[in-house]
């Protein structure tokens, strides 16, 4: 079945020229804008407009090699080129989604509320509860939602906000719950503590699809979380605490049992919405099942299996991630072919893979319905 999906992937993708346009009945795109939410998964270039920066990412995003893959330059994005977001984008004929702190952008067609860094949670309780922020910045969800509701007249095409601007919308949340638990695992906690959080995050994933659902959204994507357990970064760390328990693909047993909670718990809560509100379309997409397909059949993707679990570009070691000396930084450098691996600076993905999980998104497996079908249907 995978070696079917990865042909179909081939076909679909690496054959059709760029910028080729889903289309319905009479020519006239399926959706004429998108709205996103979310973390680096999604952020096209916020994190690096941000007004007083505070991580050393801010600095590493916007040098090379990021964006060497595709744009030729950093642009913003955690990866060596195009995001998940961009291939959707290109898929249904749209532009790329401009960054919400961007200048001078039209953002009727398409605007990107996601940060780097990004949790669920506001900043305010999660270092209320004793946590690390690691990034210790006010863009949680709801602080994404309310730049959203305060914007939102701008946004659409009649000018007025009303609840017909977004009936062809296409919204994105997701991922987001990877920063929280991340802070919460860099703040010495343990697996047993961090899983407590997972329903109050989950329930603020899902408030907030009911909040855009209330604003008018009929289209809604939910991203679940990547397989935290599997992460370069995350590998690291454990390494360094010599906190070793891993599965046959060399991932952190206990992490990824974290993440496998929160998509659980998140997939149950996406189709109590669904059964509350009829004539919303609310796509489930995985992160998850991808990124560990990639890990179990690597050949088949295109990627090399010695080298999953490695950050492309690092500073060296056992994943090739330096926690003092990130992707960008001096004294790191990129690898060779990043489109052979999965992992592009041991947090986030390289293009490569990113396009792959978009493929699924759009036509399946990974996003129920296919994004496409919804399109289409």
């Amino acid at each position: 079945m995978e070696k079917l999906f990865v042909a179909f992937l081939v076909v679909a993708l690496l054959t059709r020229p760029h910028g080729g346009a889903c289309s319905g009945s009479g020519g006239q795109k399926p959706f004429t804008s998108i709205v996103s939410f979310g973390d680096s998964l999604a952020d096209t270039g916020n994190l690096p407009l941000w007004q007083d920066p505070v991580l050393p990412a801010v600095v590493s995003f916007m040098s090379p090699p990021y964006g060497e893959t595709f744009f030729g330059h950093p642009i913003g994005r955690a990866s060596d080129g195009r995001l998940v977001i961009d291939f959707v984008a290109d898929a249904l004929g749209l532009p790329l989604v401009p960054p919400f702190l961007a200048q001078g952008q039209d953002f009727t067609v398409g605007v990107n509320f996601a940060v780097a860094g990004a949790p669920a949670l506001n900043l305010t309780y999660l270092q209320g509860q004793g946590i690390t922020v690691i990034s210790p910045m006010n863009v949680s969800l709801d602080d994404q939602l309310s730049w959203f509701e305060k914007s939102k007249h701008s946004l659409c095409h009649n000018g007025y906000g009303d609840s017909d601007c977004f009936g062809k919308s296409l919204f994105i949340v997701g991922e987001f719950g990877a920063n929280d638990y991340s802070s919460i695992l860099y703040s010495n906690m343990t697996l047993e503590e961090a899983t407590a959080y997972v329903p109050k995050i989950v329930d603020t994933i899902a408030n907030g699809v009911e909040r855009l659902i209330r604003h008018g959204a009929r289209d809604i994507v939910v991203a679940d979380m990547t397989p935290l357990g599997c992460m370069a970064a995350m590998l690291t760390l454990l390494e360094i605490r010599n906190n070793v328990d891993y599965d046959v693909h060399g991932c952190h047993k206990g992490v990824n049992m974290l993440s496998q909670q929160h998509n659980s718990l998140l997939h149950e809560r996406v189709a109590r919405i669904r059964s509350g509100h009829p004539y919303t379309r609310i796509i489930a997409a995985q992160h998850y099942r991808p990124i560990i397909s990639f890990l179990q059949n690597p050949d088949h993707f295109g990627f090399n299996g010695d080298e999953t679990l490695m950050a492309c570009c690092g500073a060296g070691g056992r994943y090739n991630v330096d926690l003092m000396r990130l992707c960008g930084q001096p004294g790191t450098a990129a690898c060779v072919d990043p489109a052979s691996t999965v992992q592009w600076d041991g947090s986030h993905l390289t293009e490569a893979a990113y396009r792959r999980i978009a493929v699924g998104w759009l036509h399946g497996p990974y996003a129920d319905p296919p994004i496409l079908h919804a399109a289409l249907g």
